[in-house]
């Protein structure tokens, strides 16, 4: 089944609403005020049967120009454009407008019913479809079919029907295992069901049950039912029109505009970077912190626009541009937006999101920020997933962003990415890396390698007689804000590689190991004889032999003596050889193996030594699970 949205767009009183009851049997002027005046005021909405293998929602949008911005606000979900014109009248003002603003939204498949033939003769209808496929040329809708019929007397109109049936056969369809959006179009209260939203799911699906969230407003919800067409689902599809119950969430907390949306990485946004096109017929430039009313999606929020290539954009120019919104918005990259000016109100322009949450900016200087830019929204997915990365660099994108950073979905961005640094990566062909759950440029990968090697490196030369470098020491070797998982990942493929060893905490150089010259090997021993001569008794480090104390290399040897397991500390500034604490465990086993809970002076059989020593002793024993202390005793293990 193939899922579309029909959205019709024309000049005011030219018959779109009759057209739709006329196809559909439903009057989708659903308002009093509508009724009673006889113009469409606010959008409607109802489903066209085409038979088995299309399910089309339609939406019937208002032409007349004081309700432009409900016109746009339904336009943004359609996938194929049902334009509208009168035979007696032709194209008028309403019906440009439409048009120009169907084609910076995005709509490029469409058809013409050119309605009233009832009302002019055959040479007048000739010269209306002229007029009409002059107007038309030059837009994505140069080459659609225009079809003459009459809603009163009902000639042409199964004509048209089986234009709309090849149109969405051969239109595009939305990609379901996309990330879940709903603009909402309307909220009510229904007696028995709460509050319910409706709206064209723009991406993705979403099934009853499912926890959502309503942005920009930042409140949850779960999804009690579903409807599509009237009729209950367990879920809806991109492409339809569905109307969501939902839990917990006041009808008056939600307005037109807002998004319902599945995925938590979401966010608003007030500052964008846009590609922007000013139409031909525009009255006036965009100027440096021109106002503007900004559309998307279903929103309109008033914001200021600053060029970002020159200072202005003139009229029939696309140039990137950023805007600064003042209240949130809800966009994806690739998103299609139109603009209106701030007064009097027309449409002017509109385009493409290439960054949904930016940060201030100024006019860009060089060809590479402008190319990099534009490569956001690239043919070449790619190109688009490398722009990002090499925005973030160091400090990495988040796997579950890009999803809204690009126009691609999560299945297309898996299968670009590679995982983890288990080979060598050509930057050139394989651009990108994904690593836990970050996104990487692979250009860095050298830089990294060469920034750890070198820390490395300078720390032996540093401290020739340490046996390494603690890695904590070296994740600062990075730029700030690199992502842990990056430096981690850098290390374990250096040491896949050979190039590093790691130790417990410590990293070296494959082979590197503590030097020593004349003088330092004399202190070496020195330390050993010293402690060997105390026993379990040695003298306090405060205590030692003049020549020891005042050696400048006296505490790098002491770690050196205790990285290589020689000897123990067993409090500051006291030390023992570690074969005579291997001793002290043998006797202590020896002795006390079948014995009940001691206390400590009872030890004194196997450590015949004062408390100053027993003690810390005795804490060793139990830091290395020789003994276990329970109260005031100890039990030997």
């Amino acid at each position: 089944m193939k899922h579309l949205i029909v959205g019709t767009a024309g000049h005011i009183d030219h018959g779109k609403t009759t057209l739709i009851r006329t196809l559909t049997g439903v009057d989708t002027d659903r308002l009093v005020e509508e009724r009673e005046r006889g113009i469409t005021i606010d959008l409607g909405f109802t489903a066209l049967d085409l038979g088995d293998r299309l399910a089309l929602g339609v939406i019937d949008v208002p032409g007349h120009e004081a309700f432009v911005r409900n016109m746009v606000a339904g336009a943004t979900g359609i996938d194929l454009a049902l334009i509208v014109v009168a035979a007696d009248e032709g194209a008028m003002p309403q019906t440009h407008e439409h048009l120009a603003i169907l084609e910076l939204l995005g709509v490029r498949t469409g058809i013409i019913a050119l309605t009233k033939t009832d009302l002019v003769d055959d040479e007048w209808l000739e010269l209306v479809t002229m007029d009409l496929q002059d107007s038309l040329a030059g837009t994505p809708f140069a080459e659609a079919p225009i079809i003459p019929l009459s809603s009163a007397t009902g000639e042409g109109v199964e004509t048209l029907r089986a234009g709309i049936r090849r149109a969405a056969e051969n239109a595009g369809v939305r990609r379901g295992d996309d990330l879940f959006r709903l603009p909402i179009d309307r909220a009510f209260s229904v007696h028995g069901t709460g509050t319910v939203v409706t709206g064209t799911v723009w991406s993705g699906q979403i099934e009853k049950g499912a926890e959502i969230e309503i942005l920009p407003l930042g409140h949850t919800s779960r999804v009690r039912t579903i409807q599509v067409h009237g009729e209950e689902v367990e879920r809806a599809r991109a492409g339809e029109r569905a109307a969501l119950g939902l839990v917990g969430v006041e009808r008056s907390s939600i307005r037109r505009g807002d998004t319902v949306l599945a995925n938590r990485e979401w966010r608003s946004t007030r500052i964008l970077d846009l590609e922007l096109r000013l139409i031909e017929g525009a009255e006036t430039s965009l100027q440096v912190g021109t106002r503007v009313r900004f559309h998307l999606g279903t929103a309109e929020v008033m914001g200021r626009v600053y060029p970002l290539e020159g200072s202005k954009i003139e009229p029939g120019e696309r140039a990137l541009a950023q805007i600064r919104l003042e209240g949130p918005a809800i966009a994806r990259a690739g998103d299609h937006f139109v603009i209106r000016s701030y007064s009097p109100v027309t449409t002017i322009g509109g385009g493409t999101i290439l960054v949904p949450w930016a940060g201030r900016r100024g006019r860009l200087r060089r060809e590479d920020e402008v190319q990099r830019l534009r490569a956001r929204i690239d043919n070449d997915p790619l190109s688009a997933l490398t722009s990002i990365a090499n925005d973030s660099r160091w400090e990495g994108v988040p796997l579950a962003e890009l999803p809204i950073l690009t126009p691609l979905s999560p299945t297309e961005i898996e299968a670009l990415l590679p995982r983890g640094l288990e080979r060598d990566f050509d930057p050139l062909t394989e651009p990108l890396v994904r690593i836990r759950e970050l996104v990487f440029t692979t250009e860095i990968l050298p830089e990294g390698e060469r920034s750890i090697i070198e820390r490395v490196e300078a720390y032996h030369q540093e401290h020739p007689l340490r046996p390494g470098i603690d890695r904590t020491l070296v994740r600062r070797t990075l730029p700030k804000r690199t992502a842990p998982a990056l430096v981690e990942s850098l290390i374990e493929w250096l040491v896949g590689k050979g190039v590093l060893e790691e130790e417990g905490p410590l990293l070296r150089l494959a082979g590197f190991r503590p030097s020593l010259d004349e003088r330092q090997r004399v202190i070496h021993e020195s330390i050993i004889d010293l402690l060997e001569e105390g026993g379990l008794t040695p003298p306090e480090l405060s205590s030692w032999p003049e020549e020891l104390r005042s050696d400048p290399d006296l505490m790098e040897l002491i770690r050196l003596l205790e990285g290589e397991g020689t000897i123990i500390e067993l409090r500051p500034e006291i030390y023992i050889l570690s074969a005579q604490f291997e001793e002290v465990t043998r006797k202590v086993r020896e002795h006390f193996q079948d014995r009940g809970p001691l206390r400590a002076q009872e030890f004194r059989e196997a450590i015949p030594v004062s408390r100053k020593f027993l003690i810390p002793i005795l804490e060793r024993l139990d830091m290395q699970g020789i003994t276990r202390r329970v109260d005031d005793h100890r039990v030997v293990l």
